[in-house]
């Protein structure tokens, strides 16, 4: 195993000067050999092209997110370790070479995240919003990758996962590690719904990743439940969280996972009524809102193409 690049990305992810940083930084290490023969092979994946190794150095989070109790409840090191290896391989045949480089290896250092990747922008309120793909070590207790709607430049809501085969191994599939709300507050969110035609924040970046989902061609979406949610290998089950998973996962049309209680699974293409199914009082909004997600759509369309492989 390559101590050299266990040391260098344990004093990227931990300010050993200070003592409680330094105390973290031998417990990954001490992970890291309690569990030498999966890091061994871990390393030994990103050092078998040179786009793996900046990706490797330009994310030293991933070699931490083996170490600890991410993505989901009770994963073990094994599952971690193909899990990050899956959804690089994943990236690496269907993400450009560049879209790598601005997400993964062109980091800033100091703030431990890559590029934000524009795939919709508008205008609310004088001022842009925007969904974006992005990876910052923040997030990385809940995914290798990030789908964040910005305002004005600042978070708004974001949604973590990774790619990887679907349960049943027969395709590919999207797995969402987390949604997290704005600190923007209800009025903010308000404001926005009404903008968008009765159509939420929440609604409106889950939309963004079936768009991603439709754009790649993957035909199922993973949503961790609350009971699934990796927080729950640390904090008292009793406790609430402040997203109910299942509530929005079940809005979009989501059902249990019935071999695995930790996820529920998503249909990508989202469900709309016909204007026949809705009151008179009420076509006129949902017309707007069509039209609006159909933009999006064709957004989508415009990015991929530009951050895809042909």
């Amino acid at each position: 195993m390559d101590e050299s690049i266990l040391r260098e990305a344990g004093h990227r992810l931990y300010v050993t000067s200070r003592l409680k940083e330094m105390k973290r930084y031998l417990v990954f290490r001490a992970r890291c050999r309690m569990h030498k023969e999966i890091m061994e092979d871990f390393l030994d994946f990103f050092a078998e092209t040179q786009q793996r190794k900046d990706i490797l150095k330009g994310t030293p989070a991933f070699i931490e997110q083996v170490t600890r109790a991410f993505f989901y409840k009770d994963s073990t090191y094994e599952e971690r370790s193909a899990l990050i290896k899956n959804h690089v391989k994943y990236m690496e045949k269907h993400f450009t070479q560049d879209a790598l480089r601005r997400l993964y290896i062109d980091v800033n250092t100091k703030e431990n995240c890559g590029e934000l990747v524009p795939v919709w922008e508008d205008i609310f309120e004088d001022k842009p919003l925007c969904l974006s793909l992005y990876f910052h070590a923040g997030q990385y207790k809940e995914g290798c990758l990030s789908l964040i709607l910005t305002w004005d430049g600042a978070p708004f809501y974001q949604i973590m996962f990774w790619f990887g085969p679907d349960m049943e191994k027969t395709g590919d599939a999207i797995w969402i590690g987390a949604l997290q709300g704005t600190p923007h507050g209800s009025d903010a969110i308000k404001r926005m719904t009404k903008a968008f035609f009765g159509y939420r924040p929440k609604n409106l970046i889950f939309y963004g990743l079936r768009n991603l989902a439709r754009c790649l061609g993957i035909s199922k979406i993973y949503g961790v439940t609350n009971a699934g949610y990796y927080a729950m290998n640390h904090i008292r089950l009793d406790r609430k969280l402040k997203t109910d998973f299942g509530a929005f996962w079940e809005e979009c049309e989501g059902k249990p996972c019935q071999t695995d209680y930790r996820f529920y699974e998503m249909p990508v293409k989202e469900y709309r009524k016909d204007m026949s199914e809705l009151k008179p009082s009420k076509r006129a909004q949902h017309r707007r809102r069509f039209e609006k997600l159909d933009s999006i759509d064709a957004a989508f369309d415009a990015s991929c193409k530009k951050l895809l492989k042909s």
